[in-house]
């Protein structure tokens, strides 16, 4: 099944009707998520961010996007389906997916949009959708619904208001709320191991280890979607050899390893 989107799109660059590939299937538990063109593509995730905006009606929402290749031009389509939608969208660019969920809170918003598949293969695009208050938006929590409206989504006419699009800098006052969390003086020094995987952990963390008293090991911190040292699902054994062997050849304190949008971790000890 695939919704058809009319009028011109900006993603297609073609005029009438468009198929936007948008297989229901890609609405899991908790999140979307599928095969980029062939599960999702951008005229698909217009008329999810635009079928969310319609079906929560929030004044004010939150898009980011990790670093996958796929994920600029998904996430300009979220935003574009969103401001369609109504809402006043405030992108904040290549984030972690806790950058967003940061944002809805701390500048008051209804929702939020992250564009990420996670720990998924590079060949992945998906979505990450909180209401107010960063609560996720799940499958017993309006993303079916949400899904039912978006295969129905026919053309890109505005019936109402458009919403304003503006870009919103996030950092600063996500690393002061990050370090707010621990006494700093209270940490001992410490020799740390990091596998980023080439996601957003490498460009989250530096920010915040530079106000540590951390010895910090970094390796493939350079985000990168293509993953070219291994997938960013730490969960998986052949993913956690890395992390096992460097903390033992640096004799390090720990080893962290983070998934790809950065929103989970796995932690080896010294051993």
């Amino acid at each position: 099944r695939r919704a058809r989107v009319s009028s011109r799109s900006p993603y297609t660059g073609t005029e009438g009707t468009v198929p936007a590939v948008l297989d229901p299937a890609v609405f899991k538990a908790y999140d979307v998520r599928g095969v980029y063109g062939r599960d999702l593509d951008e005229d698909g995730a217009y008329a999810i961010g635009r079928a969310y905006v319609e079906e929560f009606e929030p004044r004010r929402i939150a898009v980011g996007r990790d670093m996958r290749l796929s994920s600029p031009a998904m996430c300009r389509a979220v935003i574009e389906g969103a401001a369609d939608g109504g809402a006043d969208v405030f992108d904040v660019g290549m984030v972690g997916t806790e950058m967003v969920y940061f944002a809805v809170g701390e500048l008051g918003l209804e929702g939020g949009v992250m564009v990420t598949a996670s720990h998924n293969p590079k060949e992945y695009t998906g979505m990450k959708i909180v209401r107010r208050g960063a609560l996720p938006v799940g499958g017993e929590s309006g993303l079916l619904e949400i899904r039912d409206r978006a295969l129905t989504i026919t053309d890109r006419s505005t019936s109402q208001r458009r919403g304003q699009v503006s870009e919103y800098d996030v950092w600063p006052g996500y690393v002061e709320r990050v370090l707010s969390f621990i006494d700093v003086d209270a940490v001992r020094p410490l020799r740390v191991v990091i596998d980023a995987a080439n996601g957003m952990a490498g460009a989250m963390l530096p920010p915040v280890l530079e106000r540590l008293p951390v010895e910090a090991v970094t390796c493939f911190f350079e985000p990168d979607g293509s993953f070219p040292n291994h997938e960013p699902n730490p969960l998986l054994p052949e993913n956690r050899e890395f992390i096992v062997e460097k903390t033992l050849t640096e004799g390090a304190d720990l080893g962290v390893a983070f998934d790809g949008d950065a929103d989970r971790c796995f932690f080896v000890d010294d051993t």
